[in-house]
């Protein structure tokens, strides 16, 4: 949403440990949808005026504990994401405070400045209603309302283990073109196995017969799947196979969409995905002729949490051409389940120091663990890039060419 800055109401250096995994949880949700910088004070007009002085012109401020849910789905599906539901909810209204005090407060910065900066205690604050607020959950700040919420990030983490990604969550715009520096053909391609994505890398980053692919993920099932893409698959009429492969590959939990599953598929949303993926290749045959040529490629499968990376940096070699893509492994259901913030980002430099130490020439494509997104830039480049903005957790970082949405 253009001209929002979100900040957080609170003391995270004064907090029990419960309201500091409840502020976790808070920006970690946040961070699905919402790539600025993240405000934080204990005082609501202080911290009104820093968004104000920053440019914003409107400020969402949540309580630790509340929570911002989205719908995702694959790129060029139909989900509406929160941000862009409060885009549209915003277009008309005159306001100067809306929703929750406390909780959940939007502010229309500007409105806020042309009433004389009033204290939310003493203006009205109208609701948000249910488009909105079918999108907040409040946990509270001592997570008493969060039973049901961990219950759910436990069946998701369960399921994340044995995970599918049939299609790509996110866009191909980091990958439109090779990045300045980096010279054809791709000598390997280190890649989580999810979607199509690693062949579009290969498209257009260029690749030759030498050229090879190391498939690494955490799930057992999402490598099953890909190497049984990799081997059978003849390159056309994607949802055909797709409806073989769901009824053969047992105990897999396949990303789709909201409401879709295997057993409760709209194959026509899946056919319209399908011929938009083949749009971005230029048609049909395009993407089987690559196909073909990529089928000829050494392949090789790794099971491994990049998490925990000793075993796939053991793979990893010094080369020119080579370029990994772990997509937004460092910040997920998953990483936020099991990871407070903090540990999140020391597993993600520790992640970061170790490759540029072993590939400092290759070429990085992902999300950091707040979500930013790196693309265009080597491994040494953006050690010391990142080293020298910091890797604070609410702070945001432009390590890209192209921003794009995890």
């Amino acid at each position: 949403m253009h001209g929002m800055i979100c900040g957080l109401l609170g003391a995270p250096d004064h907090v029990s440990a419960v309201a500091a995994r409840a502020r976790d949880l808070t920006v970690s949700w946040l961070r699905w949808g919402y790539f600025g910088d993240i405000l934080e004070d204990t005082e609501l007009p202080r911290l009104l005026s820093r968004a104000r002085a920053a440019g914003g012109r409107y400020c969402l401020v949540q309580g630790y504990g509340h929570i911002v849910t989205e719908h995702a789905g694959p790129n060029g599906g139909r989900a509406r994401g929160f941000f862009d539901a409060l885009d549209q909810w915003t277009l008309g209204r005159d306001f100067v405070f809306a929703g929750s005090p406390g909780r959940c407060l939007l502010v229309d910065l500007a409105a806020w400045a042309r009433h004389g900066e009033p204290v939310v205690e003493a203006a009205a604050s109208i609701a948000f209603g249910p488009d909105l607020e079918a999108h907040l959950l409040d946990l509270q700040p001592d997570l008493s309302a969060a039973d049901g919420f961990l219950s759910f990030l436990d069946e998701m983490c369960e399921k994340a283990k044995r995970g599918v990604f049939v299609l790509n969550y996110e866009s191909y715009d980091d990958i439109a073109a090779p990045p300045p520096g980096f010279a054809a053909p791709v000598s390997t391609l280190y890649c989580v196995a999810a979607g199509l994505k690693p062949n579009r890398i290969l498209e257009t980053h260029g690749f030759d017969r030498h050229s090879r692919l190391v498939f690494f993920d955490y799930s057992r099932q999402a490598l099953d799947f890909r190497r049984r893409l990799d081997a059978e698959w003849d390159g056309r009429d994607y949802p055909r196979l797709l409806r073989r492969m769901f009824e053969e590959l047992d105990n897999a939990h396949y990303y789709l969409w909201p409401g879709a599953s295997p057993d409760r598929m709209d194959w026509p949303e899946l056919e319209r995905l399908w011929a938009m993926e083949l749009a971005r290749w230029g048609g049909a045959d395009a993407f089987a002729d690559h196909w073909q040529r990529f089928r000829q490629l050494r392949r090789d499968y790794l099971h491994c949490n990049i998490l925990a990376p000793a075993e796939l940096l053991a793979r990893i070699t010094n080369e020119a051409g080579a370029v990994i893509w772990w997509s937004n492994v460092f910040c997920t259901v998953y990483s936020a389940a099991h990871h407070s913030l903090a540990e999140k980002r020391r597993i993600y430099e520790d992640w970061i120091a170790r490759l540029a130490d072993k590939a400092p020439d290759m070429f990085l494509l992902g999300a950091d663990h707040s979500n930013s997104s790196v693309n265009a830039i080597t491994a040494a480049d953006y050690r010391a890039g990142y080293q020298a903005r910091g890797g604070d957790p609410l702070l945001s970082r432009a390590f890209h060419r192209r921003a794009i949405r995890f």
